[in-house]
């Protein structure tokens, strides 16, 4: 065959002298190289824009760029990542200090995909490519899809590098991969598996800047000297903005341009606008960051967006797909499909499996952006579903921990939506703790919107999880918001959230106070007939006379409590009560009858499975070993209490209890066992590290 005559893809020149094979496969046809005299331009292309300063951080992307490049595979490589992360400036940045490695010729195009402007066409670019080469337009093939056929002849066997950014989906690139032997750089803020696939490019995802690199970046643009002074303030910046390369060159050009600020006054523009946002897009400068993300949101379909909206809806940044799946009221499946969406559009990460996180920055455009996509109606409703979502979920991990509590009276649909939650106490615990920064905005957010139940059964609920993290002044705000909300709205739980902040209250020292609260709370519960609060109530006056050094008065309400407990057959709340009787015994050196009453305790909690109120007997019972002179029995019920109270994840327990016995082998002169404590106070940090638990939702307990 007479590969001139062929005339698909024409061969590009009339000489084939040289008739080398260098492409076959799915790309395209059979290429044939030409001479370069005939083909190639006597003027190397050279595309790259210039101005790209040095480069903050990213070395371990440019050496991973490197190995892509270098090696003897396809020698082409990936970049994505959110918008403003620096992916133009890292491919430029890397290409312009290696030029000298692609000396036939450099290629670059903005393909627009996310710029505000008409996208370019992959046809347009090629054809600028092959101008450049010197190939005009008669010499190519009338069918426009062979172009790129022609563009990989003409590069192959040629050390030629093309840079192409911007890039919306593989249809933009398809056309412009160079042939064998030269390289290729692609950046997106879509991950595309084609190039993986099908080019075998090395994908890699850029990071947000450390705070260090996010320092050194002001640093840099800024001025030493300026940054050094104030170094904090510049910490501040970076992590009040994440690391955004985009965000932080924005704040640096501020900067340079008012020269009368210091570091610390841009912290101050930062933190006093209601959103970062509001202080980078008011610079003035040309671009702004909301516009630059507005991009990236335009470009998803109508039902992912409208997810992407709602979650920028929960009440902090992270995202677990089991509990948007529930908001949504959506299978697990599905919501997991839009949220993978999301990430390969870099507006969510996925830390973990099921795990998703938002940066500030996309959840502020969001939340300026939310009335453009959803009505006031839509908004209030969603805001109605996730606080109801984080009540039932709240509720079922606090009925984890102390599966013996009370049970709160709740509406059918926060009802039906906990009883599908199913939490290990450990799980229960890392729940809450993911929760803990969001409480006070979930609080405030139904406030506004009326909710009144919401809030004292939200508060009732995180209660237990505050206490054991020693969480004095949360937890102090929480009920004093939960008393308003009762007195506000919801008059059935005006009793049980005052006895709470008068709990909270003693825990801050204020007695007096606490005091009457808990009066206000047994004369709600009395009016009411309420027997079982009225029990509760006495058992927490017991609690505060122990802290005011009343142990005559403590032992008359742990009797009382006790009594009334066993009256209106609540054995739970009657082994309680005996700890409290027992605990003044003990404190008046009646240790035989604390003993006795610590042990009914003991035998109650045992015979109900509470694992709480029986790690509490146990305490107990070792402390009037120790008060009463038996410091070997002591530490053997505390030795007990220590496991039961770490099997619950209950630190602040734990740390007291090791402390105790430290003291008592001490006396005892045990070294080993003293040892063996230190170690596990050593080892014990604040509050356990639960957050890589798998919180199992969906699943109707058993």
């Amino acid at each position: 065959m007479d590969p001139v005559a062929e005339n698909s893809p024409q061969n590009i020149a009339r000489g084939v002298a040289a008739n080398q094979v260098l492409q076959v496969g799915s790309s395209g046809a059979i290429y044939v190289q030409q001479p370069p005299s005939t083909v190639w331009s006597a003027n190397r292309p050279h595309m790259l824009p210039g101005g790209i300063g040095r480069i903050v951080g990213r070395h371990h992307l440019l050496q991973a760029m490197d190995e892509a490049m270098e090696g003897t595979g396809s020698r082409s490589c990936m970049l994505w990542g959110l918008a403003g992360s620096g992916k133009t400036t890292l491919a430029l940045a890397w290409a312009s200090s290696r030029i000298d490695n692609y000396p036939d010729g450099q290629f670059f195009v903005d393909m627009r995909a996310y710029s505000g402007t008409p996208r370019i066409e992959a046809r347009d670019a090629v054809r600028t490519f092959l101008a450049t080469l010197g190939i005009k337009r008669a010499d190519l093939p009338d069918n426009e899809d062979e172009w790129g056929g022609v563009f990989r002849a003409a590069t192959a066997g040629r050390r030629c590098l093309v840079v192409v950014d911007n890039v919306g989906s593989y249809d933009q690139v398809r056309d412009l991969v160079p042939g064998f032997g030269s390289g290729l750089v692609v950046t997106s803020r879509r991950a595309i598996p084609e190039m993986s696939v099908r080019h075998e490019a090395k994908v890699l995802k850029l990071p947000l800047l450390t705070t260090d690199e996010g320092v050194e970046l002001l640093a840099e643009r800024v001025g030493f000297i300026r940054v050094t002074k104030g170094d904090s303030s510049a910490r501040r910046i970076v992590e009040l903005l994440e690391g955004h390369p985009l965000a932080l060159a924005i704040v640096s050009a501020k900067l340079a341009i008012h020269t009368s600020w210091t570091v610390r006054d841009a912290v101050r523009g930062i933190e006093s606008e209601r959103s970062p946002l509001r202080f980078l897009d008011g610079a003035g400068l040309g671009i702004e960051v909301g516009r630059v993300i507005s991009w990236s949101v335009e470009d998803l379909d109508a039902s992912t967006k409208r997810v992407l909206y709602i979650a920028s809806m929960l009440p902090s940044n992270e995202c677990s797909l089991s509990v948007l799946a529930l908001i949504l009221d959506v299978p697990t499946r599905d919501c997991d499909h839009m949220l993978q969406s999301l990430c390969m559009a870099s507006l969510v990460d996925e830390v973990t499996v099921g795990h998703y996180r938002m940066h500030d920055i996309i959840k502020a455009y969001l939340s300026e952006t939310r009335s453009r996509v959803m009505s006031d109606d839509e908004q209030a409703e969603v805001g109605r579903r996730v606080r109801t979502v984080y009540l039932a979920l709240s509720y079922a991990a606090d009925s984890a921990v102390d599966p013996h509590r009370h049970p709160l009276r709740l509406d059918e649909e926060t009802a039906g939506l906990a009883a599908t939650a199913r939490f290990t106490v450990a799980e229960a615990l890392a729940w809450f703790e993911s929760l803990t920064p969001a409480i006070n905005h979930l609080i405030e957010e139904a406030e506004s919107a009326g909710e009144f139940p919401f809030v004292t059964r939200f508060a009732r609920s995180v209660n237990t999880f505050l206490y054991w993290r020693q969480d004095v002044t949360r937890t102090l705000s929480v009920q004093e918001a939960a008393v308003a909300a009762a007195v506000a709205g919801d008059a059935a739980m005006e009793a049980l959230s005052r006895r709470a902040l008068g709990r909270a209250l003693a825990d801050t020292g204020r007695l007096a106070e606490a005091k009457e609260e808990l009066h206000a709370s047994m004369a709600l519960d009395a009016a009411q007939g309420d027997e079982t609060g009225v029990a509760s109530a006495q058992h927490a006056m017991a609690e505060l006379a122990l802290r005011s050094g009343q142990h005559g008065e403590a032992l008359r309400w742990g009797v009382r409590a006790a009594r009334e407990s066993r009256r209106t057959d609540n054995p739970v709340r009657e082994a309680r009560a005996l700890y409290d009787a027992a605990r003044a015994l003990n404190e008046l050196g009646h240790h035989a009858w604390a003993q006795a009453l610590g042990l009914r305790s003991l035998s109650i909690c045992e015979d109900r499975g509470n694992a709480y109120g029986r790690a509490l007997a146990l305490r107990l019972l070792g402390e009037v070993g120790l008060r009463s002179g038996d410091l070997e029995e002591g530490c053997t019920w505390l030795e007990r209490a220590w496991r039961v109270e770490e099997s619950l994840g209950n630190a602040r327990s734990v740390r007291t209890i090791l402390q105790q016995l430290e003291s008592a082998y001490g006396e005892l002169g045990d070294e080993g066992a003293g040892d063996e404590v230190r170690r596990a106070l050593a080892g014990l940090e604040r509050y356990p590290d639960l957050t890589q638990s798998t919180v199992v939702i969906g699943t109707v307990t058993p």
